[in-house]
């Protein structure tokens, strides 16, 4: 038998940010020790997540960049 350890959680859609963060500080409180490796994970992959949502920027022609200078 597996011992499973659950939190239940009610989350306000219309603070998606605040109750983000209030659901990782919460869950974190159950790892202690393991606070950084775990930020780090999901600071990865928000990172990511954000990267795949950037607009592309072009670089600029190097003329542009050599008058610039």
């Amino acid at each position: 038998m597996t011992v499973v350890k659950k939190i239940e959680l009610s989350i306000d859609l219309t603070k998606p940010a605040d109750e983000l963060i209030e659901t990782i500080i919460s869950v974190l409180s159950f790892y202690p020790g393991r606070q950084h490796e775990i930020l780090e994970k999901v600071d990865h992959t928000v990172g990511e997540m954000l990267a795949a949502i950037q607009p592309k920027e072009e670089p600029e022609p190097k003329e542009k960049l050599k008058e610039s200078t």
